[in-house]
């Protein structure tokens, strides 16, 4: 049900984006006028067994190749609710806009690896809680689909569904034992595009 709320929410924020393109003149990203900059934050719900409540907020600086293909890299921080613990993500980014338009549809990538800090839930032996021991490797990867829309040849908003991935020894109730698992969360991004001149 959850999961139905958020993907109502994005429907509507963006036919509210789709109705906005009709009284605005058609503009979009110029590579001449500096890099993509993405500020953005997101709600996701868990995914499977052992995916869990999350909020995060993400900085992105990426340099345009064309008009509709940026790549660069970004710095994140979440915090995942019932394992209770927070993290720093740091990551290389690329956006395909597949319009080089006002309103466009992209996709984007993000992977790289994270820090874990503020652990409270170790070493207890109860779902929702990890193990000290480290993961073999500290792996972030999310994927995303969304659209941009323009306010101004350089702002936009953007709003996105993405799947955030995170490995980590967490606690397997069948096997009472500690298991390296992918964590997932499926989540609702909504940020503001930029750029500024010569940065």
């Amino acid at each position: 049900m959850k999961n139905q709320k958020h993907i109502r929410i994005f429907l509507l924020l963006l036919s509210m984006m789709s109705i906005a393109t009709i009284t605005v003149a058609q503009v979009s990203f110029d590579p001449g006028n500096g890099c993509l900059n993405v500020i953005d934050v997101s709600s996701s719900q868990g995914l499977g067994d052992y995916g869990d409540k999350c909020i995060s907020a993400n900085y992105l600086h990426e340099v345009f190749i064309n008009e509709q293909f940026a790549i660069g890299g970004g710095i994140g921080y979440s915090h995942h609710e019932k394992y209770d613990f927070s993290a720093i993500p740091v990551f290389l980014s690329t956006h395909y806009f597949f319009l080089d338009k006002r309103f466009s549809p992209f996709a984007n990538l993000r992977v790289g690896g994270f820090g874990m800090f503020g652990k409270k839930n170790v070493d207890i032996n109860q779902k929702y809680s990890i193990s000290s021991k480290k993961t073999d490797f500290n792996l972030f990867v999310s994927p995303a689909i969304g659209v941009k829309v323009h306010i101004t040849p350089d702002i936009g908003i953007m709003a996105s569904i993405n799947d955030g991935v995170l490995p980590y020894y967490a606690f397997d109730t069948r096997r009472n034992d500690y298991r390296n698992k992918f964590i997932h969360d499926l989540g609702i991004s909504i940020g503001i595009c930029f750029q500024i001149d010569g940065w």
